[in-house]
C-alpha cells in the first residue's frame, strides 16, 4: 500500500486521546489507540501523550502522508498553536505551545504534515464519508459537554456564508437570556435537574436511566429549547440534512420528540441522522481533510511589487551615479543566514523574539527550526499572538482611530502595544524547563516578561506594504488581511505608533537585532554590535536608503536617470528620499547588508542627531527630502495641506504638512500651480469642485488657481493652508516638514488610479484649510522664494532660498568648485547635490562620496562638514535645516 493513502486521524479530549490509521480511500480505521490523557500536566508530557500516540500507528517504515487532529478550541488551527485558557486549567500549561512542531519534532515525522481542526468540523467531514450522506445543505451539531456545529454545502465546509452565524458556529448565538451553548451543553441539563429536584446527578446518562418524571421533563425541555433554536436557522440555511452526534445523542428517545415537535413540518421535511459513533467520525474526518491544504509559505506570493529586495551583499563597484542601496560601513560584523543565527542560540535555555508587525513570523519560525534542528535537540515555541485580545475588542478599541471607512485619514493611536494584549494571558506564557531551548516569538513577544535573549526582529516599511499588497500579513490584532488601504491606514495611525514605542523601549536590551526582508536569508547583528555602529553614524554624514513608487502622474525621469531601477516599471511618481518614518538605514559589516528603520537613531540619541531641535522634536524628524516625477506624465492633483491646529485636532499629528517644491530638473513648458486668482470667491470655487466631482465633467482649474513657469532651481513655497499642484515635465525635489499623507486633494483631472479606481477626494477637508487671502500678487511675492546671496569668494558663493515665515526650516544653495566648509551649529543638515556629478563630504576624520541627486544627512554632532566637487564645473548643494527660532 502506497504510504501517500494512508493518514492517521486524532480525536484529542480533556481525558483520553483516540486516534486511528485511515485508509484514506474508504475513510476506514486500519488501526485503532486509545489512551488516558492528563489535560492539566506539563507541555512535555501532553506532546508525549500526542506523540507516542501516533507513533503506536505508525507502519513499519515510520512514515505517513499526513496526521490530522482535532483539538478543542480556542486554538489556532491554521499554525497548531494551542490558544486555550481560563477552561478549569486543562491545556493551559501547553497556552501559546506551537503543539504541531513540537508533536513533528517528538514523532521524527518532519517532512509529515500535521493538520489542526475543530472537532465539529472534523465531524461533518467524517460523518458524511462513513454514513454516505448525500445532503445538499447539511448542518451538523454535537451535544456534549459543548454544543458543536458545522455547516456543510454541496459536501465542502462552510467558514463563512450569508446564511450561517458570523462566527461559523452555534455556540455563541443568543438564546433566551444567554448563549446557544450555554443551553445545549451537559451542564444545562445537569443544572437544571439540580435547580428542579435540588439534587446532584453526575451525568445525563445517570440523570435519562433513573427513568423519573424530573429527569424526562428536563430532557423534553432540552429538545423543546433546541427545536426553538435550530428551526429559523434550517429555514434560513434551507436545510435538507440535519446530522446530530455527541454524547447526549444517546438520549435522543428523551428529547428527540419534543425537538420534532418544535421543529414542525421541517421534521418531515429534512433528513435528520442520528450518529453514534461521534469518536469514529471525528478521527476519520481529521484524517480526512489532513493534508488537503497544499498551499504552503513557499507557495504563496509573499510580496506584491516590481521593486527588487535589498541585496545580501554591497556591491564593490561605484558606477558613479546614483545608487538606490546605500551603505553606512559599520565597522561591525553583519551575519547572513539563519544557519549563523541558529549557531549564536544553540546554547541558550529561553529565547525571546519580538519584531515589528509586517514580519512573516511563521516562515521566519520555520527557517530558524530548521537551522536549529541539526542540534537535536527538544524546542518548544510560544506564539505570543495567542495572547492577543479578541479582534472585536481590538476593532473596539482603535475605531476612534480609524474613522470609519475613510480611505486615508484616522487619527494617531495614542496607546501602547500592550493594549492589545490580554494582560492574564500574557502570565500564561510558561516555558517548559523539560525542553532544551524554549522559544517565545511574535510581534510583542517580550511583554511576556519571560527572560532569556532578547532577538528584535526588523522589517523596512516597504516591504511591509509590498507584503500588505499581496494580502501576506496583517495588521496587528487583525484575523485577515484587508484592502491595502485600509491597511495602510491603520498602519500609519495604529500599528506603526505604538510598534515604534515598543521598539524605541527594546532597543538598549536588544542581544541580536535581524533584518528579516529576505525572508530565506536572513542578515543579523550582536545588540552591542548594532549600538555601536548607530552610534558612529550619529557623528558624521550618511544616506538613508531610498524607495520608488509607482503614481497615476507619474513620469519616467528617475528612470533616466538612476538605471539600478526596474526599467519595466510603469512610471516612478515617487522616491522616498528621506521620509524617515518610512525610510531605512542599511549598515555594511564585512560586505554583508542589514537593514533597519530610520528610528533607530532617533531613540539612541536624538540629540546627537537632532541637535537644537532635539528639544521641541523628540523622536520625530522633521525635515523629508521626496522626489515628485512628472517628466512625461501628468499633473499632481490641486491640493492642499492642514492647519497646524486642523492637524492635531483631526490626525493627532503634532506638526503640519509645509511644503516646498525645488525645481531640480524640468522641460521648457513646466510649470506650478500654485495660490488663488486675485478674484476667488470661496463659494464659487467650492461649488465647481463638487460639480467637477459629481458630473465628471473637467473643470477649468487655471479659472481659479494661478500657474507660473517652473525653471531649474526655483524654489516655490507651500506653507500648510496653501492650493497647489506640480504640473507635468518636472523633477520636484520636495523639501518639507515630514509629515507626508495629509494632502486634501480638490481637483484631480477626472482621472482613476493605477489601480482602475478613482482617487480619493476631500473637498470638504481643503475647504476648512485653505487660506483664500493667498491670491494675486502676494503669491509672487511670498510664496515664490527670491534667492539672497549671503557670501561669495572665489569659485563659490552662499544663497539663502528664503522659506515663508509659517516654515520651520530653512533652505541654502551653496555653489562652488574646489571645496567649502560648512559648520552645522548644532544643527541636522539634510542635503542634495542638484547640480554636478559628484561630491565628497568629510567630517570627524570620514569621508564619503555622493552622486547627483542623492540626499544625505549630515548630523548636528558631526560639527563642520567638507565638501569637495569631484566634477567638472560647479556643484551645487542643497541644505535645509530647522530654523534656530523654531527649535
Amino acid at each position: 500500500m502506497k504510504t501517500e493513502s494512508r493518514k492517521i486521524g486524532m480525536d484529542v479530549g480533556g481525558s483520553h486521546i483516540s486516534a486511528a490509521l485511515i485508509e484514506n480511500a474508504s475513510g476506514a480505521p486500519v488501526l485503532k489507540t486509545r489512551t488516558g490523557l492528563n489535560s492539566h500536566d506539563s507541555a512535555a508530557n501532553v506532546i508525549a501523550a500526542l506523540g507516542n500516540c501516533i507513533k503506536e500507528l505508525l507502519p513499519g517504515e515510520n512514515d505517513i502522508a499526513a496526521v490530522g487532529i482535532a483539538f478543542p478550541g480556542p486554538f489556532d488551527y491554521g499554525k497548531g498553536v494551542c490558544a486555550i485558557a481560563n477552561v478549569g486549567g486543562k491545556f493551559e500549561k501547553t497556552f501559546g505551545l506551537h503543539i504541531g512542531q513540537a508533536i513533528k519534532d517528538f514523532t521524527g515525522l518532519h517532512h509529515t504534515q500535521f493538520s489542526f481542526f475543530n472537532d465539529a468540523h472534523c465531524f461533518a467531514a467524517g460523518a458524511r464519508q462513513l454514513y454516505g450522506l448525500k445532503g445538499k445543505r447539511t448542518i451538523f451539531i454535537t451535544l456534549g459537554t459543548g454544543f458543536g456545529s458545522a455547516f456543510m454545502l454541496d459536501g465542502a465546509l462552510l467558514q463563512a456564508h450569508p446564511d450561517i452565524p458570523a462566527s461559523g458556529a452555534f455556540y455563541d448565538q443568543d438564546f433566551c437570556d444567554a448563549k446557544a451553548d450555554d443551553y445545549f451543553s451537559t451542564r444545562w441539563i445537569l443544572n437544571t435537574y439540580a435547580q428542579t429536584t435540588g439534587s446532584t446527578i453526575s451525568s445525563v446518562k445517570e440523570l435519562v436511566e433513573s427513568g423519573t418524571a424530573d429527569a424526562q421533563a428536563v430532557m423534553s425541555r432540552y429538545g423543546k429549547n433546541m427545536g426553538s433554536f435550530l428551526l429559523p436557522w434550517l429555514q434560513r440555511f434551507h436545510c435538507d440534512e440535519l446530522v446530530i452526534g455527541g454524547n447526549i445523542v444517546r438520549a435522543f428517545s428523551s428529547f428527540g420528540p419534543s425537538l420534532k415537535a418544535a421543529l414542525g413540518h421541517m421534521a418531515d421535511t429534512i433528513n435528520m441522522v442520528l450518529c453514534n459513533n461521534t469518536e469514529d467520525c471525528i478521527i476519520t474526518g481529521a484524517a480526512i481533510m489532513a493534508g488537503n491544504n497544499k498551499l504552503s509559505n513557499s507557495d504563496k506570493t509573499m510580496r506584491k511589487t516590481s521593486q527588487g529586495l535589498l541585496p545580501v551583499t554591497a556591491s564593490t563597484d561605484d558606477s558613479g551615479v546614483y545608487n538606490i542601496y546605500p551603505s553606512f560601513s559599520s565597522s561591525e560584523k553583519v551575519y547572513r543566514g539563519f544557519a549563523t543565527l541558529a549557531t549564536a542560540i544553540r546554547n541558550e535555555k529561553v529565547i525571546v523574539i519580538d519584531g515589528y508587525g509586517g514580519v512573516l513570523w511563521e516562515h521566519f519560525r520555520e527557517q530558524l527550526q530548521g537551522a536549529l534542528s541539526i542540534e537535536n535537540k527538544k524546542i518548544y515555541w510560544y506564539d505570543i499572538s495567542t495572547c492577543q485580545k479578541p479582534v472585536a475588542t481590538i476593532d473596539a478599541m482603535i475605531a476612534g482611530s480609524l474613522n470609519g471607512d475613510d480611505p486615508v485619514f484616522g487619527k494617531r493611536y495614542t496607546g501602547e502595544l500592550l493594549d492589545f494584549f490580554d494582560e492574564k494571558k500574557l502570565q500564561l506564557i510558561h516555558p517548559d524547563p523539560a525542553a532544551d531551548i524554549c522559544i517565545v516569538y511574535g510581534t510583542g513577544a517580550a511583554l511576556a516578561g519571560v527572560k532569556g535573549k532578547l532577538l528584535y526582529a526588523d522589517v523596512p516599511k516597504n516591504e511591509i506594504q509590498y507584503r500588505m499588497r499581496a494580502g501576506s500579513i496583517t495588521n496587528l490584532g487583525a484575523s485577515e488581511a484587508a484592502e491595502p488601504t485600509q491597511m495602510y491606514k491603520r498602519f500609519y495611525f495604529v500599528d506603526w505608533p505604538v510598534l515604534s514605542k515598543h521598539k524605541a523601549k527594546l532597543l538598549p536590551q536588544i542581544d541580536y537585532i535581524i533584518d528579516e526582508q529576505r525572508i530565506d536569508e536572513i542578515t543579523w547583528m550582536q545588540g552591542d554590535a548594532f549600538r555601536n555602529a548607530i552610534g558612529r553614524m550619529l557623528e558624521q554624514p550618511f544616506r538613508a536608503r531610498p524607495w520608488f513608487e509607482a503614481g497615476v502622474w507619474g513620469g519616467d525621469w528617475m528612470k533616466q536617470h538612476i538605471p539600478q531601477l526596474n526599467q519595466d516599471e510603469v512610471n516612478y511618481a515617487w522616491s522616498f528620499e528621506l521620509i524617515t518614518p518610512e525610510n531605512g538605514i542599511v549598515l555594511e559589516g564585512e560586505n554583508n547588508l542589514l537593514e533597519v528603520s530610520f528610528d533607530y537613531l532617533l531613540y539612541a540619541d536624538n540629540i546627537k542627531l537632532l541637535g537644537k531641535a532635539a528639544k521641541r522634536f523628540g523622536t520625530e524628524f522633521p525635515i523629508r527630502f521626496d522626489f515628485l516625477d512628472t517628466f512625461d506624465g501628468g499633473n499632481l492633483s490641486i491640493q492642499c495641506h492642514p492647519r497646524p491646529a486642523y492637524a492635531k485636532e483631526h490626525f493627532g499629528e503634532n506638526f503640519t504638512q509645509d511644503e516646498t517644491y525645488y525645481i531640480l530638473d524640468c522641460n521648457d513648458d513646466a510649470v506650478v500651480y500654485l495660490g488663488f486668482q486675485d478674484d476667488i470667491n470661496p463659494e464659487t470655487f467650492e461649488r465647481a469642485l463638487v460639480d467637477a466631482q459629481q458630473t465628471g465633467v473637467e473643470m477649468e482649474a487655471e479659472k481659479y488657481v494661478q500657474k507660473f513657469p517652473a525653471n531649474k532651481h526655483d524654489l516655490f513655497l507651500i506653507p500648510n493652508g496653501t492650493i497647489h499642484a506640480s504640473g507635468k515635465n518636472n523633477m520636484v525635489l520636495e523639501i518639507s516638514s515630514t509629515p507626508y499623507i495629509f494632502t486634501f486633494k480638490q481637483y484631480d483631472w477626472q482621472r482613476l488610479g493605477l489601480n482602475g479606481q478613482p482617487r480619493p477626494i476631500n473637498i470638504e477637508h481643503a475647504m476648512n484649510n485653505l487660506y483664500f487671502d493667498r491670491k494675486g500678487d502676494y503669491v509672487a511675492r511670498k510664496l515664490i522664494s527670491h534667492p539672497v546671496v549671503e557670501a561669495e569668494w572665489e569659485g563659490g558663493r552662499k544663497i539663502q532660498l528664503p522659506t515663508h515665515e509659517e516654515h520651520f526650516y530653512c533652505v541654502y544653495r551653496y555653489e562652488f568648485t574646489g571645496s567649502i566648509s560648512i559648520p552645522t551649529n548644532n544643527q541636522c543638515h539634510i542635503c542634495m547635490l542638484v547640480e554636478g556629478e559628484s561630491i565628497s563630504v568629510d567630517s570627524n576624520g570620514h569621508s564619503a562620496d555622493y552622486h547627483y541627486a542623492e540626499t544625505f544627512v549630515v548630523p548636528a554632532a558631526a560639527g563642520s562638514y567638507q565638501v569637495t566637487n569631484r566634477g567638472n564645473g560647479k556643484a551645487f548643494v542643497v541644505v535645509a535645516y530647522v530654523k534656530d527660532d523654531h527649535c
